[in-house]
């Protein structure tokens, strides 16, 4: 008798083993969840894209590159008012991280080409110019710049 419960015993300790070892493989991080949103939006699955962002938001609400993401996933689903207010929570959160100029140049893109506020959107441009500045990118000034032409060009 004894024996027969000693193997129920160690088969369920064996299942609960195999059962943790499998939830902890398929455990995401909000990195994982910023991966996958990727790949759904470059497929055009911008909802989808849309709860991974999420999805890492809800994991760590203080992972930057989800707030760019789910911003830029708003903005691609037509919530311009909701990507903007994403993507300034992603900046107010740490105005430093090398992904607020990224930020910045989203908001200016939605400003400018989708609610038709030029003067917001060099206002936006400026900012991300700077910080591009601050960085040392210069890739990310000169893109700045030229988008600042494009949207204020010299009369």
């Amino acid at each position: 008798m004894k024996k027969k419960y000693l193997v129920i015993i160690l088969f369920l300790i064996l299942v609960g083993a195999v059962s943790f070892n499998k939830n902890t493989k398929t455990a995401k991080t909000p990195n994982d969840y910023v991966s996958l949103g990727n790949n759904k939006g470059i497929k055009g699955d911008h909802f989808g894209a849309s709860k991974a962002f999420k999805a890492a938001i809800d994991i760590d609400p203080y992972y930057i590159p989800a707030y760019l993401g789910l911003g830029i996933s708003y903005g691609n689903l037509g919530k311009n008012e909701d990507a903007i207010q994403v993507l300034m929570q992603g900046i107010n959160l740490d105005k430093s991280y090398d992904y607020v100029p990224q930020m910045q140049m989203s908001i200016a893109s939605i400003t400018y080409e989708k609610i038709n506020d030029a003067k917001l959107a060099v206002t936006f441009l400026k900012k991300a110019l700077q910080n591009y500045t601050d960085q040392g990118n210069y890739a990310g000034v000169i893109m700045a710049a030229e988008k600042i032409k494009q949207f204020a060009p010299v009369s």
